[in-house]
């Protein structure tokens, strides 16, 4: 990478970083983009605060680039402005610098570089800068559901330039007792049944956490661990209900249902509900071309997992690859930062991987 591009993408970075975006809030740095990508060339337009530019270059597969522009919060700990987002001997320091705008960065450009170039490939390059990544995922769904599913993709996070092909999914299941309610100062007298206790006799046989099934390769062991218990609002009021959420990190093939099966047999008096299954566990297999084109582009011999989530998810069926510029573990933290080798690392990784993933995806039936 030369000096010029180098800087020029440092200096992207860190106008990005220096704009507040917390997810939900992101009409700022989305604006920002927007007009990058506009005086960049790119065909380019806005699914409310969902950035989305295109590149085609004849007929052929659509591949596409996707990462988020919404941040956590700032939090506490902070030593530094999380805005201020200055460059401190080869660190950007600033919330959202590696989770995930040096992504987000790499990839803008990318585009606009290859905007710039001939092509060396043909068929549609798509870049998604996404909203909402850390809520709700609001800004993939209205992309899916603008363009449909993608020939192939990747997504932008932070993962040491590691080549991740599963990912873990997030269930969470609701437990409920019943019981019949009477006031604090008659409990000699009256007919109750508390439902504290109820699901107290039950809960006290649980393990710490449950298993669907077997371990997955990459991901381990998938896990339904009990994690909110409610029961009563009142002191002088026995309850007549009470609640328990369970968290399931699901690896591949494992699904909410089976999760739910799994801890109903464990929770036989509790009635089980499934209150989100949004995201879901993810695989593509090992010997894909996408993903044998992904670790020729980073040098790296074997692909990973993630337990992370990410806007992956929502990709089923999709072809697809999680790897990015910075380390998970900085995500979310104070004095979240990103080195500028990884920054430049990342954009590299980006610009060898557009033409090999098209050479891919043309060469796989779809």
């Amino acid at each position: 990478m030369s000096q010029a591009l180098a800087t020029d993408l440092q200096a992207l970075l860190r106008e990005l970083v220096a704009i507040p975006s917390v997810s939900g809030d992101e009409k700022a740095v989305a604006d920002c983009v927007f007009e990058l990508a506009r005086s960049g060339g790119l065909d380019v337009q806005r699914l409310g605060h969902t950035v989305v530019a295109r590149l085609v270059r004849g007929t052929g597969p659509r591949f596409l680039l996707f990462s988020h522009l919404d941040t956590v919060p700032v939090g506490e700990g902070w030593t530094r402005d999380p805005y201020r987002a200055t460059w401190e001997h080869g660190r950007l320091y600033g919330r959202g610098a590696n989770d995930a705008k040096a992504a987000a960065a790499a990839m803008l450009a990318t585009l606009l570089a290859a905007a710039r170039e001939p092509a060396r490939w043909q068929g549609e390059l798509v870049l998604a800068l996404n909203a909402q990544e850390e809520t709700d995922n609001a800004g993939m769904r209205a992309l899916l559901a603008e363009l449909g599913a993608p020939d192939g993709a990747v997504c932008g996070e932070p993962t040491g330039l590691e080549v991740v092909r599963a990912q873990a999914g997030l269930a969470i299941l609701q437990a409920s007792w019943s019981g019949r309610s009477c006031h604090a100062a008659h409990v000699a007298r009256a007919d109750h049944e508390n439902a504290l206790l109820v699901a107290a006799k039950e809960l006290a046989t649980l393990p710490n956490w449950l298993s669907p099934g077997a371990e997955h390769p990459l991901l381990g062991q998938s896990t339904i661990a009990p994690t909110v218990f409610e029961a009563g609002k009142r002191h002088n009021v026995v309850p007549d209900k009470a609640t328990l959420k369970l968290d399931c990190r699901l690896a591949p093939p494992h699904t909410a249902q089976r999760a739910r099966d799994v801890a109903a047999r464990a929770l036989p008096g509790a009635e089980l509900t499934i209150l989100s299954e949004r995201l879901k566990p993810f695989e593509t297999a090992a010997d894909h071309p996408l993903v044998r084109a992904a670790l020729v582009c980073t040098g790296k011999s074997e692909p990973r997992g993630s337990m992370t989530l990410s806007d992956m998810a929502l990709l089923a069926g999709t072809p697809a690859v999680k790897c990015g510029p910075g380390e998970t573990a900085r995500s979310h933290t104070a004095d979240e930062f990103v080195l500028a080798s990884e920054l430049e690392a990342g954009a590299a990784f980006y610009a060898k991987l557009v033409p090999a993933a098209f050479a891919a995806l043309t060469t796989t039936p779809r």
